[in-house]
């Protein structure tokens, strides 16, 4: 399991160079509820509304926080994501499947701030502290969580920062 939802809210606001895009940008961090939806992505599929921002912009700071602190090889405070987390309930349904009977846990999550404080909750619990990576390129600061055997992973992503420090040390060296 990645820590997605942790890196995700983590990386908001840090500047990113896409492929194709001459300079890097940094987007705004939740301004909106639409764009908060987009910003979010598949994480979520509660709704998001203008009442949620201010929560979902508590629970990225404390995102940036956990994960600055993991990367000092700290440990991250809680209080304030279990706080956050407080609006996350569930409930145990009984099923009947293939004729034996099973539990299944429901999360009724009263908002959207509570879902996604529950999952960081999640993956903090279950991550590798020392798998979670700041990417090596100097001009890039987007984190990543290395989930290659040797844990020899790099760059947040093959495209664009693998392409491009490849190149950069190229250029460099004249190889």
């Amino acid at each position: 399991m990645t820590p997605e939802t942790l890196i995700t809210l983590a990386n908001l606001g840090r500047p990113r160079r896409p492929s194709g895009v001459p300079a890097a940008f940094a987007e705004s961090v939740l301004p909106s509820a639409s764009v908060a939806k987009k910003q979010l992505g598949s994480l979520i599929k509660h709704p998001v509304f203008d009442a949620d921002l201010p929560g979902l912009r508590q629970l990225q700071q404390v995102a940036v926080r956990a994960a600055g602190a993991l990367l000092r090889e700290d440990m991250p405070e809680v209080t304030e994501l279990n706080r956050l987390a407080r609006g996350s309930r569930a409930h145990v349904d009984l099923l009947v499947i293939d004729d034996e009977l099973r539990q299944d846990l429901v999360w009724d999550d009263e908002s959207a701030t509570g879902c996604l404080a529950r999952r960081v909750i999640g993956e903090l619990a279950a991550l590798e502290p020392g798998r979670l990576r700041e990417c090596a390129r100097p001009e890039c600061t987007l984190l990543f969580y290395d989930t290659t055997r040797s844990r020899t992973r790099r760059w947040h992503a093959e495209d664009p920062c693998g392409w491009r420090e490849r190149q950069r040390v190229r250029r460099t060296t004249g190889k």
